[in-house]
């Protein structure tokens, strides 16, 4: 009778926990700039991450997987002579920094290819290229281009190996 119950119940409450995971597990944030600064190809599932399109383009290939709170990041604040640029304008006026001066609008581009699986909590700070079925294991910190079918890990983040070698005994 239990199981009868649940079998009914089953299509009314499917919609309802899709539509709560929908928002648990899809949700991102863009920051720094304009969402149009940002590509994501088709399916793919981000967990709470971070977007920074301030000084560059993040693209996104198919299919392509976050963990939660992983930070892609393209920007950057320029120093001179051990200074932040933009400094002495925040000193003197009332802006809290970056402007032009500070915080350039280009050449930082982050590119991640299709079939990707981007661990949580990773932070990904461009200009860099990440290839189609890499994995970037948690916590990790990409500051240089990963080659496409690599396992990379670490701070900073250093090939650990190739993923056609993860599972070649057969089991995964």
């Amino acid at each position: 009778m239990k199981l009868n119950i649940k079998l009914k119940l089953r299509p009314l409450y499917r919609p309802i926990v899709r539509w709560l995971l929908f928002f648990r597990y899809d949700t991102y944030y863009v920051m720094g700039g304009s969402e149009k600064r940002l590509s994501l190809g088709r399916k793919v599932g981000c967990s709470n991450t971070l977007f920074n399109v301030g000084s560059g383009d993040i693209s996104v290939g198919n299919y392509t997987i976050f963990g939660q709170n992983v930070v892609v990041n393209t920007g950057i604040h320029i120093f001179h002579q051990g200074e932040r640029a933009g400094l002495r304008s925040v000193i003197s006026g009332k802006s809290w920094g970056g402007g032009a001066e500070e915080v350039p609008d280009t050449g930082y581009d982050v590119h991640i290819g299709s079939g990707c699986f981007i661990c949580s909590g990773a932070i990904i700070v461009g200009p860099v290229r990440i290839g189609d079925n890499s994995i970037v294991g948690a916590g990790a910190v990409v500051t240089k281009d990963v080659s496409r079918g690599s396992f990379v890990a670490g701070v900073p983040a250093k090939l650990i190996c190739r993923t056609d070698d993860l599972f070649k005994d057969g089991a995964g």
